[in-house]
């Protein structure tokens, strides 16, 4: 009886031993990123529509949003209101973010986005959002992020960051933190900016 538990595990180790050993040719030879696409397909194209936004299921993202701009979904945490115009911030922002390590633009092909719709006085420029991909350090799991800046008048603006991990049930705070790192960094910048 119990060479039969042990050649069964023997059986068992040398099969998790390949699995192992064939999911890192695969990653040496394609790349730690293109894996979790071939594995698990790609990551899915969807235009945000932030008013619109419905709520998930997983706990795997963070939604940075201004008062009266997400309307079906819950925010993580209000936006700060930035004294600049817009056309002023969103450079700032953009530089921010593509300076982030693992994180490029996501220059897929999109569906159409409705017009966004106007609540509390937030006039939401279509022009003014762009998708990223950030990678996690290691792993490179993907994570989908999308940002737009939001002209509030007289000369104010501010921005709405949704941050989701397209793979798992949770991103252990991932996308909370690189969120909060740029919130940190852009206040900074928008500071020196006078």
């Amino acid at each position: 009886m119990i060479n039969i538990l042990v050649t069964g595990l023997k059986w068992l180790l040398g099969i998790l031993a390949a699995s192992v050993l064939a999911l890192a040719i695969v990653m040496a030879i394609i790349g730690r990123e293109n894996t979790w696409a071939v594995l698990f397909g790609a990551p899915p194209l969807e235009r945000i529509d932030f008013a619109a936004l419905e709520p998930r299921d997983k706990p795997n993202s963070f939604l940075l949003c201004p008062d009266g701009l997400c309307e079906k979904r819950a925010f993580d945490r209000e936006s700060p209101r930035y004294e600049i115009p817009a056309a002023q911030l969103a450079p700032i922002v953009r530089r921010i973010v593509e300076a982030t390590e693992g994180v490029r633009p996501d220059d897929r092909e999109r569906p159409a986005i409705p017009q966004p719709s106007e609540s509390a006085g937030l006039a939401a420029e279509p022009a003014m959002q762009w998708d990223y991909i950030a990678t996690t350090r290691h792993l490179k799991f993907p994570d989908l992020v999308t940002l737009r800046i939001i002209e509030t008048g007289e000369g104010s603006s501010t921005l709405a960051i949704y941050g989701r991990a397209v793979y798992g049930r949770k991103d252990f705070g991932v996308n909370q933190n690189r969120i909060a790192a740029w919130i940190e960094a852009i206040e900074i910048a928008v500071a020196n900016a006078d």
